[in-house]
Protein backbone atom coordinates (compact mmCIF):
# COMPACT_ATOMS: atom_id res chain seq x y z
CA UNK A 1 0.00 0.00 0.00
CA UNK A 2 2.92 2.27 0.68
CA UNK A 3 3.80 1.83 -2.94
CA UNK A 4 0.69 2.52 -4.18
CA UNK A 5 -0.05 6.22 -3.33
CA UNK A 6 2.48 7.72 -4.69
CA UNK A 7 1.69 6.10 -8.36
CA UNK A 8 -2.08 7.35 -7.50
CA UNK A 9 -0.53 11.04 -7.00
CA UNK A 10 0.75 10.52 -10.28
CA UNK A 11 -2.15 9.63 -11.85
CA UNK A 12 -4.10 12.43 -9.71
CA UNK A 13 -1.20 14.88 -11.23
CA UNK A 14 -2.13 13.67 -14.74
CA UNK A 15 -5.65 15.49 -14.31
CA UNK A 16 -4.39 18.22 -11.78
CA UNK A 17 -0.94 18.94 -13.10
CA UNK A 18 -0.86 22.48 -10.15
CA UNK A 19 2.43 22.19 -9.18
CA UNK A 20 3.65 21.79 -12.89
CA UNK A 21 1.71 25.45 -13.30
CA UNK A 22 3.17 26.63 -10.38
CA UNK A 23 6.72 25.08 -10.77
CA UNK A 24 7.23 24.70 -13.98
CA UNK A 25 10.38 26.91 -15.80
CA UNK A 26 9.61 26.16 -19.35
CA UNK A 27 6.64 28.38 -20.80
CA UNK A 28 5.72 25.16 -23.38
CA UNK A 29 5.51 23.17 -20.67
CA UNK A 30 3.67 25.33 -17.77
CA UNK A 31 1.17 26.12 -21.21
CA UNK A 32 0.74 22.19 -21.70
CA UNK A 33 -0.01 21.87 -17.86
CA UNK A 34 -2.58 24.58 -17.77
CA UNK A 35 -4.49 23.05 -20.70
CA UNK A 36 -4.95 19.47 -19.06
CA UNK A 37 -6.10 21.29 -16.05
CA UNK A 38 -8.57 23.39 -17.89
CA UNK A 39 -9.63 19.82 -19.88
CA UNK A 40 -9.90 18.55 -16.32
CA UNK A 41 -12.46 21.23 -15.05
CA UNK A 42 -14.10 21.61 -18.52
CA UNK A 43 -15.12 17.90 -18.86
CA UNK A 44 -16.47 18.18 -15.18
CA UNK A 45 -18.71 21.06 -15.83
CA UNK A 46 -19.85 20.19 -18.95
CA UNK A 47 -21.33 16.93 -17.37
CA UNK A 48 -23.03 19.79 -15.13
CA UNK A 49 -24.24 21.38 -17.99
CA UNK A 50 -25.95 18.17 -19.51
CA UNK A 51 -27.42 17.06 -15.89
CA UNK A 52 -28.95 20.67 -15.05
CA UNK A 53 -30.31 20.67 -18.56
CA UNK A 54 -32.15 17.25 -18.50
CA UNK A 55 -32.77 17.05 -14.99
CA UNK A 56 -34.39 20.11 -14.56
CA UNK A 57 -36.36 19.42 -17.83
CA UNK A 58 -37.67 16.02 -16.31
CA UNK A 59 -38.61 17.70 -13.07
CA UNK A 60 -40.29 20.34 -14.84
CA UNK A 61 -41.98 18.45 -17.11
CA UNK A 62 -43.42 15.09 -15.98
CA UNK A 63 -41.56 13.87 -12.46
CA UNK A 64 -43.14 14.46 -9.00
CA UNK A 65 -42.78 13.98 -5.59
CA UNK A 66 -43.15 10.46 -6.09
CA UNK A 67 -40.58 9.79 -9.07
CA UNK A 68 -38.05 12.58 -8.56
CA UNK A 69 -35.45 10.04 -8.32
CA UNK A 70 -36.08 8.72 -11.76
CA UNK A 71 -33.79 12.44 -12.91
CA UNK A 72 -30.75 11.08 -10.92
CA UNK A 73 -31.44 7.39 -12.06
CA UNK A 74 -31.36 8.78 -15.83
CA UNK A 75 -27.50 10.23 -15.52
CA UNK A 76 -26.17 7.55 -13.85
CA UNK A 77 -27.04 5.23 -16.55
CA UNK A 78 -26.02 7.97 -19.02
CA UNK A 79 -22.85 8.13 -17.42
CA UNK A 80 -22.44 4.67 -16.68
CA UNK A 81 -23.00 4.01 -20.25
CA UNK A 82 -20.42 6.50 -21.53
CA UNK A 83 -18.08 5.14 -19.26
CA UNK A 84 -18.37 1.29 -19.89
CA UNK A 85 -17.60 3.15 -23.70
CA UNK A 86 -14.46 5.12 -23.09
CA UNK A 87 -13.34 1.82 -20.66
CA UNK A 88 -14.09 -0.32 -23.47
CA UNK A 89 -12.01 1.34 -26.12
CA UNK A 90 -8.61 2.57 -23.50
CA UNK A 91 -8.33 -0.34 -21.22
CA UNK A 92 -5.95 -2.14 -22.84
CA UNK A 93 -3.60 0.71 -23.87
CA UNK A 94 -3.89 2.23 -20.40
CA UNK A 95 -3.50 -1.00 -18.19
CA UNK A 96 -1.13 -2.83 -20.42
CA UNK A 97 0.86 -0.40 -23.08
CA UNK A 98 4.41 -1.36 -23.19
CA UNK A 99 5.20 2.43 -24.39
CA UNK A 100 4.41 3.80 -20.18
CA UNK A 101 4.56 0.40 -18.73
CA UNK A 102 7.86 -0.79 -19.03
CA UNK A 103 9.52 2.02 -17.14
CA UNK A 104 7.27 1.11 -13.89
CA UNK A 105 8.29 -2.48 -14.23
CA UNK A 106 11.55 -1.60 -14.10
CA UNK A 107 11.36 -0.32 -10.42
CA UNK A 108 11.08 -2.38 -7.51
CA UNK A 109 7.13 -2.16 -7.99
CA UNK A 110 5.04 -5.33 -7.90
CA UNK A 111 2.53 -6.20 -10.67
CA UNK A 112 -0.57 -5.65 -8.85
CA UNK A 113 0.42 -2.19 -6.93
CA UNK A 114 1.41 -1.19 -10.96
CA UNK A 115 -2.28 -2.38 -12.50
CA UNK A 116 -4.66 -0.78 -9.38
CA UNK A 117 -2.44 2.64 -9.92
CA UNK A 118 -3.21 2.34 -13.77
CA UNK A 119 -6.97 1.16 -12.68
CA UNK A 120 -7.01 4.52 -10.69
CA UNK A 121 -6.74 6.45 -13.31
CA UNK A 122 -9.75 4.97 -15.33
CA UNK A 123 -11.28 4.72 -12.30
CA UNK A 124 -11.25 8.84 -11.59
CA UNK A 125 -12.24 9.58 -14.94
CA UNK A 126 -15.17 7.95 -14.91
CA UNK A 127 -15.53 9.52 -11.23
CA UNK A 128 -15.32 12.95 -12.30
CA UNK A 129 -18.26 12.55 -15.12
CA UNK A 130 -20.35 10.44 -12.21
CA UNK A 131 -20.07 13.32 -9.85
CA UNK A 132 -20.83 16.00 -12.44
CA UNK A 133 -24.35 14.71 -13.53
CA UNK A 134 -25.47 12.75 -9.78
CA UNK A 135 -24.70 15.31 -7.72
CA UNK A 136 -25.95 18.34 -10.23
CA UNK A 137 -28.93 16.04 -10.64
CA UNK A 138 -29.52 16.07 -7.16
CA UNK A 139 -29.25 19.65 -6.72
CA UNK A 140 -31.71 20.13 -9.10
CA UNK A 141 -34.04 17.30 -7.31
CA UNK A 142 -33.48 20.03 -4.20
CA UNK A 143 -34.20 22.80 -5.90
CA UNK A 144 -37.77 21.39 -7.24
CA UNK A 145 -38.66 18.88 -5.05
CA UNK A 146 -37.61 20.47 -1.90
CA UNK A 147 -38.27 18.36 0.63
CA UNK A 148 -36.01 15.11 0.64
CA UNK A 149 -35.53 12.07 2.53
CA UNK A 150 -33.06 12.61 5.28
CA UNK A 151 -30.50 9.62 3.62
CA UNK A 152 -31.15 11.27 0.19
CA UNK A 153 -27.80 12.86 0.09
CA UNK A 154 -25.60 10.61 2.42
CA UNK A 155 -26.69 7.96 -0.48
CA UNK A 156 -26.27 9.56 -3.38
CA UNK A 157 -22.49 10.98 -2.62
CA UNK A 158 -22.07 7.44 -1.48
CA UNK A 159 -23.29 6.06 -4.75
CA UNK A 160 -21.19 8.15 -6.60
CA UNK A 161 -18.10 7.27 -5.39
CA UNK A 162 -19.25 3.30 -5.97
CA UNK A 163 -21.32 4.05 -9.47
CA UNK A 164 -17.91 4.15 -11.93
CA UNK A 165 -17.11 0.68 -10.64
CA UNK A 166 -19.53 -1.50 -12.46
CA UNK A 167 -19.07 0.08 -15.98
CA UNK A 168 -14.87 -0.04 -15.13
CA UNK A 169 -15.42 -4.02 -14.57
CA UNK A 170 -17.00 -4.68 -16.89
CA UNK A 171 -15.92 -1.90 -20.06
CA UNK A 172 -12.61 -3.00 -18.57
CA UNK A 173 -12.81 -7.17 -18.85
CA UNK A 174 -14.57 -6.68 -22.59
CA UNK A 175 -11.87 -3.90 -23.60
CA UNK A 176 -8.92 -6.30 -22.56
CA UNK A 177 -10.17 -9.15 -24.57
CA UNK A 178 -10.68 -6.39 -27.63
CA UNK A 179 -7.28 -5.60 -27.29
CA UNK A 180 -5.71 -8.97 -26.93
CA UNK A 181 -7.97 -10.24 -30.01
CA UNK A 182 -7.37 -7.41 -32.33
CA UNK A 183 -2.99 -6.87 -31.47
CA UNK A 184 -2.02 -8.38 -34.23
CA UNK A 185 -4.45 -7.33 -36.18
CA UNK A 186 -2.92 -4.29 -39.12
CA UNK A 187 -6.37 -2.75 -38.87
CA UNK A 188 -7.02 -2.93 -35.13
CA UNK A 189 -7.68 0.40 -34.28
CA UNK A 190 -10.83 0.11 -36.53
CA UNK A 191 -11.76 -3.18 -35.63
CA UNK A 192 -12.06 -1.61 -32.21
CA UNK A 193 -13.65 0.80 -33.21
CA UNK A 194 -16.55 -1.27 -35.14
CA UNK A 195 -16.68 -3.30 -32.04
CA UNK A 196 -17.40 -0.33 -29.64
CA UNK A 197 -19.47 1.09 -32.15
CA UNK A 198 -21.49 -2.15 -32.05
CA UNK A 199 -21.68 -2.00 -28.54
CA UNK A 200 -23.02 1.00 -28.35
CA UNK A 201 -25.67 0.68 -31.12
CA UNK A 202 -26.98 -2.42 -29.16
CA UNK A 203 -27.12 -0.79 -25.99
CA UNK A 204 -28.94 2.41 -27.95
CA UNK A 205 -31.66 -0.28 -29.04
CA UNK A 206 -32.58 -1.50 -26.41
CA UNK A 207 -33.09 1.90 -24.61
CA UNK A 208 -35.64 3.12 -27.37
CA UNK A 209 -37.47 -0.25 -26.66
CA UNK A 210 -39.08 0.69 -30.24
CA UNK A 211 -42.24 -1.33 -28.99
CA UNK A 212 -43.31 0.84 -26.13
CA UNK A 213 -41.93 4.17 -27.62
CA UNK A 214 -45.26 5.93 -28.40
CA UNK A 215 -47.71 3.67 -26.41
CA UNK A 216 -47.48 5.01 -23.19
CA UNK A 217 -46.62 9.01 -23.35
CA UNK A 218 -49.65 9.89 -20.80
CA UNK A 219 -47.16 7.99 -18.20
CA UNK A 220 -43.96 9.10 -18.86
CA UNK A 221 -42.47 8.50 -15.90
CA UNK A 222 -43.84 4.93 -15.76
CA UNK A 223 -42.82 4.68 -19.71
CA UNK A 224 -39.09 6.10 -18.57
CA UNK A 225 -38.42 3.87 -15.18
CA UNK A 226 -39.08 0.77 -17.48
CA UNK A 227 -36.79 1.50 -20.13
CA UNK A 228 -33.74 2.58 -17.47
CA UNK A 229 -34.41 -0.70 -15.83
CA UNK A 230 -34.20 -2.61 -18.52
CA UNK A 231 -31.54 -0.97 -20.10
CA UNK A 232 -29.59 -1.13 -16.74
CA UNK A 233 -30.68 -3.42 -14.19
CA UNK A 234 -28.17 -1.66 -11.38
CA UNK A 235 -30.33 1.45 -11.62
CA UNK A 236 -33.48 -0.22 -9.86
CA UNK A 237 -31.09 -0.61 -6.69
CA UNK A 238 -30.03 2.90 -6.77
CA UNK A 239 -33.20 4.29 -7.09
CA UNK A 240 -34.41 1.96 -4.34
CA UNK A 241 -31.30 3.20 -1.95
CA UNK A 242 -32.09 7.22 -2.74
CA UNK A 243 -35.46 6.11 -1.41
CA UNK A 244 -33.76 5.11 1.92
CA UNK A 245 -33.97 1.06 1.00
CA UNK A 246 -31.02 -0.08 3.06
CA UNK A 247 -30.70 -3.43 1.71
CA UNK A 248 -30.81 -2.44 -2.20
CA UNK A 249 -27.82 0.03 -1.49
CA UNK A 250 -25.87 -2.93 0.54
CA UNK A 251 -26.67 -4.77 -3.01
CA UNK A 252 -25.57 -2.16 -5.30
CA UNK A 253 -22.23 -1.65 -3.18
CA UNK A 254 -22.10 -5.49 -3.79
CA UNK A 255 -22.14 -5.54 -7.39
CA UNK A 256 -19.94 -2.94 -7.69
CA UNK A 257 -17.08 -4.18 -5.66
CA UNK A 258 -17.72 -7.75 -7.39
CA UNK A 259 -17.37 -5.91 -10.77
CA UNK A 260 -14.09 -3.88 -9.89
CA UNK A 261 -12.81 -7.16 -8.00
CA UNK A 262 -13.17 -9.30 -11.08
CA UNK A 263 -10.91 -7.10 -13.70
CA UNK A 264 -7.98 -6.60 -11.26
CA UNK A 265 -7.98 -10.53 -10.37
CA UNK A 266 -7.39 -10.62 -14.30
CA UNK A 267 -5.54 -7.81 -14.89
CA UNK A 268 -3.27 -9.41 -11.76
CA UNK A 269 -3.29 -12.74 -12.21
CA UNK A 270 -3.41 -12.86 -15.90
CA UNK A 271 -0.84 -10.12 -16.27
CA UNK A 272 1.81 -12.07 -18.38
CA UNK A 273 -1.05 -13.45 -20.27
CA UNK A 274 -2.28 -9.75 -21.48
CA UNK A 275 0.84 -7.86 -21.37
CA UNK A 276 2.35 -10.62 -24.19
CA UNK A 277 -0.70 -10.17 -26.09
CA UNK A 278 -1.93 -7.08 -25.85
CA UNK A 279 1.79 -5.46 -26.84
CA UNK A 280 2.20 -8.04 -29.93
CA UNK A 281 2.29 -6.47 -33.56
CA UNK A 282 0.97 -7.49 -36.72
CA UNK A 283 2.73 -9.94 -38.47
CA UNK A 284 4.32 -8.00 -41.97
CA UNK A 285 3.29 -8.66 -45.29
CA UNK A 286 5.21 -8.81 -48.32
CA UNK A 287 4.97 -4.91 -49.61
CA UNK A 288 3.67 -4.80 -53.40
CA UNK A 289 4.14 -2.21 -56.05
CA UNK A 290 0.88 -1.90 -57.67
CA UNK A 291 -0.39 0.82 -59.97
CA UNK A 292 -1.23 4.40 -58.50
CA UNK A 293 -4.10 6.14 -60.20
CA UNK A 294 -4.58 9.80 -59.85
CA UNK A 295 -7.29 10.94 -57.99
CA UNK A 296 -6.62 14.95 -57.59
CA UNK A 297 -5.41 16.79 -54.67
CA UNK A 298 -8.50 16.82 -52.99
CA UNK A 299 -9.73 13.17 -53.09
CA UNK A 300 -6.44 12.72 -51.88
CA UNK A 301 -6.85 14.48 -49.04
CA UNK A 302 -10.01 13.58 -48.27
CA UNK A 303 -8.49 9.50 -48.14
CA UNK A 304 -5.92 10.66 -45.76
CA UNK A 305 -8.41 12.24 -43.62
CA UNK A 306 -10.73 9.11 -43.27
CA UNK A 307 -7.66 7.31 -42.69
CA UNK A 308 -6.68 9.36 -40.02
CA UNK A 309 -9.94 9.47 -38.45
CA UNK A 310 -10.68 5.88 -38.83
CA UNK A 311 -7.68 4.41 -37.13
CA UNK A 312 -8.82 6.92 -34.30
CA UNK A 313 -11.57 5.07 -32.71
CA UNK A 314 -12.33 7.71 -29.74
CA UNK A 315 -12.84 10.27 -32.84
CA UNK A 316 -15.24 8.15 -34.43
CA UNK A 317 -17.02 7.29 -31.19
CA UNK A 318 -17.34 11.02 -30.33
CA UNK A 319 -18.78 12.47 -33.83
CA UNK A 320 -20.07 9.42 -35.75
CA UNK A 321 -22.25 8.47 -33.23
CA UNK A 322 -24.78 10.60 -33.54
CA UNK A 323 -25.15 9.46 -37.36
CA UNK A 324 -25.60 5.86 -35.80
CA UNK A 325 -28.20 7.02 -33.31
CA UNK A 326 -30.58 9.09 -35.71
CA UNK A 327 -30.39 5.44 -37.85
CA UNK A 328 -31.48 3.06 -34.52
CA UNK A 329 -33.82 6.42 -33.75
CA UNK A 330 -35.53 6.08 -37.06
CA UNK A 331 -36.00 2.04 -37.13
CA UNK A 332 -37.87 2.44 -33.90
CA UNK A 333 -39.75 5.23 -35.22
CA UNK A 334 -40.82 3.10 -38.24
CA UNK A 335 -41.70 -0.05 -36.08
CA UNK A 336 -43.60 2.07 -33.44
CA UNK A 337 -45.80 2.86 -36.45
CA UNK A 338 -47.00 6.10 -38.04
CA UNK A 339 -50.61 6.61 -36.43
CA UNK A 340 -49.37 6.78 -32.87
CA UNK A 341 -46.49 8.37 -33.97
CA UNK A 342 -48.29 11.30 -36.09
CA UNK A 343 -50.91 11.78 -33.51
CA UNK A 344 -48.04 12.54 -30.25
CA UNK A 345 -46.49 15.09 -33.13
CA UNK A 346 -50.13 16.88 -33.60
CA UNK A 347 -51.21 16.75 -29.89
CA UNK A 348 -47.74 17.78 -28.35
CA UNK A 349 -46.89 20.66 -31.17
CA UNK A 350 -49.81 20.80 -33.46
CA UNK A 351 -47.58 20.21 -36.63
CA UNK A 352 -48.44 16.18 -37.16
CA UNK A 353 -49.35 17.19 -41.35
CA UNK A 354 -45.37 17.89 -41.11
CA UNK A 355 -43.63 15.27 -40.19
CA UNK A 356 -41.03 15.01 -43.22
CA UNK A 357 -40.10 18.88 -41.80
CA UNK A 358 -40.14 17.80 -38.18
CA UNK A 359 -38.08 14.32 -38.88
CA UNK A 360 -35.86 15.68 -41.31
CA UNK A 361 -34.78 18.52 -38.49
CA UNK A 362 -34.39 15.88 -35.78
CA UNK A 363 -31.99 13.20 -37.56
CA UNK A 364 -29.90 16.32 -38.53
CA UNK A 365 -29.65 17.88 -35.38
CA UNK A 366 -28.69 14.29 -34.02
CA UNK A 367 -26.51 13.70 -35.76
CA UNK A 368 -24.38 17.19 -35.93
CA UNK A 369 -24.35 17.56 -32.13
CA UNK A 370 -20.35 17.21 -32.74
CA UNK A 371 -18.97 16.89 -35.88
CA UNK A 372 -15.71 15.76 -37.78
CA UNK A 373 -14.21 19.43 -38.64
CA UNK A 374 -14.12 20.92 -35.21
CA UNK A 375 -11.64 19.01 -33.67
CA UNK A 376 -10.04 17.46 -37.08
CA UNK A 377 -7.70 20.64 -37.53
CA UNK A 378 -5.98 20.23 -33.69
CA UNK A 379 -5.84 15.89 -35.32
CA UNK A 380 -3.39 17.00 -37.09
CA UNK A 381 -0.68 16.90 -34.83
CA UNK A 382 2.78 17.37 -34.97
CA UNK A 383 2.96 16.16 -38.75
CA UNK A 384 1.31 19.58 -39.34
CA UNK A 385 4.58 20.43 -41.32
CA UNK A 386 3.58 17.92 -43.83
CA UNK A 387 0.31 19.34 -44.48
CA UNK A 388 2.09 22.87 -45.19
CA UNK A 389 5.05 20.96 -47.14
CA UNK A 390 2.64 19.29 -49.63
CA UNK A 391 1.87 21.04 -53.26
CA UNK A 392 -1.61 21.66 -52.63
CA UNK A 393 -3.66 24.67 -52.01
CA UNK A 394 -4.59 25.38 -48.51
CA UNK A 395 -8.46 25.46 -49.23
CA UNK A 396 -8.75 22.29 -50.65
CA UNK A 397 -6.88 21.25 -47.13
CA UNK A 398 -10.04 22.82 -45.48
CA UNK A 399 -12.62 21.43 -47.95
CA UNK A 400 -11.31 18.03 -47.56
CA UNK A 401 -12.10 18.08 -44.00
CA UNK A 402 -15.64 20.08 -44.71
CA UNK A 403 -16.32 17.00 -47.37
CA UNK A 404 -15.46 14.10 -44.41
CA UNK A 405 -17.46 15.88 -41.89
CA UNK A 406 -20.51 15.70 -44.16
CA UNK A 407 -20.26 12.43 -45.08
CA UNK A 408 -21.73 10.59 -41.92
CA UNK A 409 -24.68 13.25 -41.92
CA UNK A 410 -25.13 12.87 -45.52
CA UNK A 411 -25.35 9.01 -45.11
CA UNK A 412 -27.27 8.82 -42.31
CA UNK A 413 -30.14 11.55 -44.01
CA UNK A 414 -30.61 9.40 -47.00
CA UNK A 415 -30.92 6.17 -44.68
CA UNK A 416 -33.37 7.79 -42.74
CA UNK A 417 -35.38 9.69 -45.14
CA UNK A 418 -36.00 6.34 -47.08
CA UNK A 419 -37.03 4.74 -44.68
CA UNK A 420 -39.65 7.26 -43.14
CA UNK A 421 -40.62 7.88 -46.87
CA UNK A 422 -41.18 4.09 -48.08
CA UNK A 423 -42.40 2.95 -44.55
CA UNK A 424 -44.74 5.14 -43.70
CA UNK A 425 -45.83 5.97 -47.45
CA UNK A 426 -45.14 9.64 -47.13
CA UNK A 427 -45.38 11.82 -50.45
CA UNK A 428 -42.08 11.36 -52.34
CA UNK A 429 -40.73 15.14 -51.62
CA UNK A 430 -40.31 14.11 -48.38
CA UNK A 431 -37.34 11.92 -49.11
CA UNK A 432 -35.28 14.88 -50.48
CA UNK A 433 -36.63 17.30 -47.84
CA UNK A 434 -34.90 15.24 -45.27
CA UNK A 435 -31.80 14.71 -46.92
CA UNK A 436 -31.44 18.49 -47.88
CA UNK A 437 -32.06 19.17 -44.55
CA UNK A 438 -29.36 16.85 -43.17
CA UNK A 439 -26.69 18.25 -45.85
CA UNK A 440 -27.41 21.59 -45.40
CA UNK A 441 -27.23 21.82 -41.49
CA UNK A 442 -24.11 19.31 -42.21
CA UNK A 443 -22.37 21.92 -44.14
CA UNK A 444 -23.25 25.29 -41.94
CA UNK A 445 -22.37 23.43 -38.77
CA UNK A 446 -19.22 22.14 -39.95
CA UNK A 447 -18.88 25.26 -41.53
CA UNK A 448 -18.42 26.73 -38.37
CA UNK A 449 -16.76 24.23 -36.25
CA UNK A 450 -14.00 24.18 -38.76
CA UNK A 451 -13.53 28.07 -37.81
CA UNK A 452 -13.77 27.06 -34.14
CA UNK A 453 -11.27 24.28 -34.96
CA UNK A 454 -8.91 26.99 -36.57
CA UNK A 455 -9.25 29.46 -33.92
CA UNK A 456 -8.45 26.88 -31.07
CA UNK A 457 -6.52 24.61 -33.33
CA UNK A 458 -3.82 22.81 -30.47
CA UNK A 459 -1.19 20.53 -32.04
CA UNK A 460 0.91 19.55 -28.68
CA UNK A 461 -1.49 16.79 -27.63
CA UNK A 462 -0.21 13.61 -26.42
CA UNK A 463 -3.40 11.76 -26.43
CA UNK A 464 -6.33 12.39 -29.02
CA UNK A 465 -9.34 12.82 -26.12
CA UNK A 466 -7.72 15.64 -25.59
CA UNK A 467 -8.92 17.73 -28.70
CA UNK A 468 -11.23 15.08 -29.31
CA UNK A 469 -13.18 15.07 -26.34
CA UNK A 470 -12.13 18.65 -24.17
CA UNK A 471 -11.03 21.27 -26.76
CA UNK A 472 -12.17 24.35 -26.60
CA UNK A 473 -13.00 24.47 -30.21
CA UNK A 474 -15.36 21.43 -29.37
CA UNK A 475 -17.18 22.68 -26.69
CA UNK A 476 -17.85 26.42 -27.94
CA UNK A 477 -18.78 24.29 -31.04
CA UNK A 478 -21.55 22.15 -29.52
CA UNK A 479 -22.90 25.05 -27.71
CA UNK A 480 -23.20 26.86 -30.84
CA UNK A 481 -24.87 23.58 -32.42
CA UNK A 482 -27.21 23.30 -29.56
CA UNK A 483 -28.33 27.19 -29.54
CA UNK A 484 -29.06 26.89 -33.97
CA UNK A 485 -31.23 23.46 -32.37
CA UNK A 486 -33.21 25.07 -30.13
CA UNK A 487 -33.73 28.25 -32.06
CA UNK A 488 -34.55 26.37 -35.40
CA UNK A 489 -36.90 23.51 -33.88
CA UNK A 490 -38.59 26.11 -31.79
CA UNK A 491 -39.35 28.58 -36.08
CA UNK A 492 -40.52 24.82 -37.36
CA UNK A 493 -42.51 24.04 -34.33
CA UNK A 494 -44.50 28.27 -34.31
CA UNK A 495 -44.24 28.33 -37.79
CA UNK A 496 -44.59 25.04 -39.90
CA UNK A 497 -42.49 25.35 -43.43
CA UNK A 498 -42.26 29.00 -43.47
CA UNK A 499 -40.08 28.86 -40.09
CA UNK A 500 -38.26 25.60 -41.97
CA UNK A 501 -37.74 27.83 -44.74
CA UNK A 502 -36.23 31.25 -42.60
CA UNK A 503 -34.03 28.32 -40.33
CA UNK A 504 -32.66 26.91 -43.70
CA UNK A 505 -31.88 31.20 -45.58
CA UNK A 506 -30.40 31.57 -41.50
CA UNK A 507 -27.94 28.90 -41.56
CA UNK A 508 -26.76 30.05 -44.75
CA UNK A 509 -26.28 33.51 -43.95
CA UNK A 510 -24.25 32.65 -41.16
CA UNK A 511 -22.24 29.93 -42.84
CA UNK A 512 -21.89 31.50 -46.07
CA UNK A 513 -19.73 34.85 -45.03
CA UNK A 514 -17.27 32.52 -43.07
CA UNK A 515 -17.26 30.09 -45.74
CA UNK A 516 -15.55 32.91 -48.14
CA UNK A 517 -13.75 34.46 -45.44
CA UNK A 518 -11.60 30.91 -44.86
CA UNK A 519 -11.42 30.52 -48.08
CA UNK A 520 -9.97 33.70 -48.90
CA UNK A 521 -7.37 33.60 -45.86
CA UNK A 522 -6.95 29.90 -46.12
CA UNK A 523 -3.17 30.42 -47.41
CA UNK A 524 -2.38 33.34 -44.41
CA UNK A 525 -4.05 30.51 -41.70
CA UNK A 526 -2.59 28.01 -42.79
CA UNK A 527 0.56 29.24 -42.70
CA UNK A 528 0.40 30.94 -39.13
CA UNK A 529 -1.00 27.64 -37.50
Amino acid sequence: MKQLWPLIRIQLQGFFPLQAVKNASDAAAKKRARRRLTSTFVTFLACVYMSAVYSMGMLEGGLDAATYTLAPALMLVAGSVLGAITTLTKAGTVLFSAASLDPLLSLPLSRRTVVLSRLFSLYFEELLIQAGMLLTSGVCCQIVIGDLPGAFWPVLVLIVFLSPLIPLGVGGLIGLFVAMLTARMKSKSLFTTVFSMAFMALIMFLSFNAGTMFNDMANIAASLQTRLFSLYPPARLFVSGLSGNGGALLLFAGISLLALGLLCLAAVKGFAFFYGAINATASSGSFRLGRQKSTGALMTLCKKELRQKYNTPIWIMNTDMGTLMAILMTVALVVAGKAPVLEVLEEVFGRGSEAGLLFGLIIAAVQCVNLTATSSVSMEGKGLWLIKSLPVKADAWLRSKLLVSMLPPAVGGLVCGLLLTVAWRLPVWNFPLILGLCLLIAWAFSVVELALGLRFARFDWENPAEVVKQGGGVLLSMLVTFVFIGGGGALVIFFGYLGGLALCALLVLVALPIRLALKKRSEKMLTNL
